[in-house]
């Protein structure tokens, strides 16, 4: 019982390091040997671990993705639609606001693997939302939908990275309008979603987090 709550901590410690150095510096400037000092520990112990920095990687961003579904879920107070919105809208501030998250964001985007399993995730989460409303839809629809989603942060992270985003909360606006569109949401409850969304202020929460 202690080796292996010995091996979970080294992983935490592995985890968190590289998260740190990641934001701190991006991607591309860390080395294996930076997370490896950083960990206190051999770089064998790493390889032990996770293959390769991009494994480790995956890792970060999988958990990054899901902590702010969390997040905004207590935002939105059982609002599913209201959820979508204050997710998508996190995620545009935060590469508005801090550049070393952009290039992760759009590493991800960019990562064959990283990327399909956060389409499956993206297709599960439509199906979450609609799937009520829409009972007819089938697999595909949801499919497409995710594609698109996922197309349309890929080239948010783009304008992020390459300085070009100057309208975050304009882009997050339209942006959750044409998604709530895609999938036949009134034009009154998406102007709802929207007030209700501006309410809650999430530049400034993303703020709060980011420090």
């Amino acid at each position: 019982m202690k080796r292996e709550a010995h091996k979970a901590a080294v992983r935490g410690k592995i985890i968190s390091v590289a998260r740190k150095l990641f934001l701190a510096q991006g991607y591309q400037k860390t080395k294996m040997r930076q997370i490896k000092e950083a960990a206190g520990v051999e770089i064998g112990t790493i390889y032990h671990f996770y293959q390769s920095k991009e494994d480790i990687f995956e890792k970060i961003v999988l958990e990054a993705f899901f902590r702010v579904l969390e997040r905004t879920s207590r935002f939105a107070e059982g609002n599913k639609l209201l959820h979508l919105a204050c997710e998508l809208s996190w995620h545009v501030h935060t590469m508005a606001q801090h550049a070393p998250s952009a290039e992760l964001y759009l590493m991800s985007y960019n990562s064959p693997d990283i990327a399909a399993k956060l389409l499956i995730n993206q297709i599960e989460r439509s199906k979450a939302i609609f799937g009520e409303r829409f009972p007819e839809k089938a697999s595909e629809d949801y499919k497409i939908y995710a594609m698109c989603a996922r197309g349309l942060m890929q080239s948010i992270s783009l304008q992020a990275v390459s300085g070009t985003l100057t309208a975050p909360d304009l882009i997050a606006r339209e942006s959750i309008q044409l998604l709530l569109k895609m999938m036949d949401t009134p034009a009154a409850e998406t102007e709802e979603v929207l007030e209700a969304l501006a309410q809650l202020d999430i530049p400034e929460k993303v703020a709060g987090v980011l420090g």
